[in-house]
């Protein structure tokens, strides 16, 4: 049996190979069993608004070669945002309709409540809406109020196509009293196309009924902050990016728009909104590594050529041949 020096000592090849397995064992057991280590890391914390009007219903957008509504790409943009967030981050979600933004789910962490966060997101449509008007200036400032109450650094992600319905006469709201420009941070999403289509009206049921007309809702004149488009043209919807911008300014807030649905995530994680926390992280993964290391090397074939033998023959006489 080889045998190999070491500090002194020889052992056999069957021994290093069981020390070897030994502490490849006791790594794995290391683990298998150590709890995550509180580290500190990037997070984040939103609570993301959905526009939950009427004209969110335009099938503006297409998803694997299929037309979808506005509010189901914001939805699925949040999916795909979701599953890239750094566990230790914290999301909820709110709604917007009529005047006011609804905090439907507080802020909650995103690996412990991933499912409970797919499902109840959802739930986020247009049945739950209790108003047709679309008051999108004041509901920034119902979101942000939210946020305050929330607290924990949370910031906003509103997501809306910019129609007001009715249509401003001016610019924009003065805000509200109560509320600072740059006190809070956060993202308004523009969502929808450039080009006004025709909004689906939507009966008590939550059924189609053909769409909006114009003699059907408010018109009036565009405000400078929706400059450039067509006048009495309320029953029709594009997005209404000037006036998100406009918005965005006033409270201090960036602006995207929803181009993609990994757009939104791209937003998110902007290394200005992230906030360090100690994080419960999990390094079992570092243990496992080594002791696979460990026995791939302990088991690696030999490849080195082997010598070849020199055969000997004894001839009659008795001499080596």
């Amino acid at each position: 049996m080889a045998r190999w020096w070491s500090g002194g000592k020889l052992f056999s090849r069957g021994d290093r190979r069981s020390r070897m397995l030994t502490l490849a064992l006791v790594l794995l057991l290391v683990a298998l069993l150590a709890p995550p280590i509180n580290l500190p890391r990037p997070t984040y914390d939103y609570v993301l608004v959905f526009d939950i009007t009427q004209s969110m219903n335009v099938a503006d957008y297409d998803l694997d070669g299929a037309p979808i509504s506005r509010l189901d790409y914001a939805r699925q943009a949040a999916r795909t945002a979701m599953r890239e967030l750094p566990c230790g981050s914290r999301i909820g979600w709110g709604a917007f309709a009529e005047y006011r933004t609804l905090l439907l789910l507080a802020p909650i962490e995103v690996c412990a409540n991933y499912n409970d966060l797919l499902a109840s997101l959802d739930q986020i449509d247009g049945r739950m809406r209790w108003g047709n008007a679309s008051e999108i200036n004041k509901g920034l400032f119902w979101a942000m109020r939210a946020a305050k109450e929330v607290g924990h650094d949370t910031q906003i992600a509103f997501l809306s196509d910019g129609q007001e319905a009715p249509p401003l006469n001016s610019v924009g709201l003065t805000l509200f009293d109560d509320l600072k420009r740059g006190e809070l941070h956060g993202w308004i999403v523009g969502v929808g196309g450039t080009v006004a289509q025709p909004i689906p009206k939507i009966d008590r049921d939550g059924k189609p009924a053909g769409f909006w007309r114009a003699e059907d809702v408010v018109q009036g004149n565009r405000d400078s902050a929706n400059a450039g488009a067509e006048r009495n043209q309320e029953h029709l919807s594009g997005l209404r990016e000037a006036h998100l911008k406009a918005m965005a300014e006033q409270v201090g807030f960036e602006y995207a728009r929803l181009t993609d649905v990994a757009s939104l995530g791209k937003a998110l994680f902007d290394a200005r909104f992230a906030v360090r926390h100690a994080t419960p992280t999990d390094l079992s993964w570092l243990p496992a590594s080594i002791a696979l290391l460990i026995l791939v090397f302990t088991f690696r074939p030999d490849l080195r050529p082997r010598r070849k033998r020199k055969v000997v023959t004894i001839n009659k006489s008795g001499y080596a041949a």
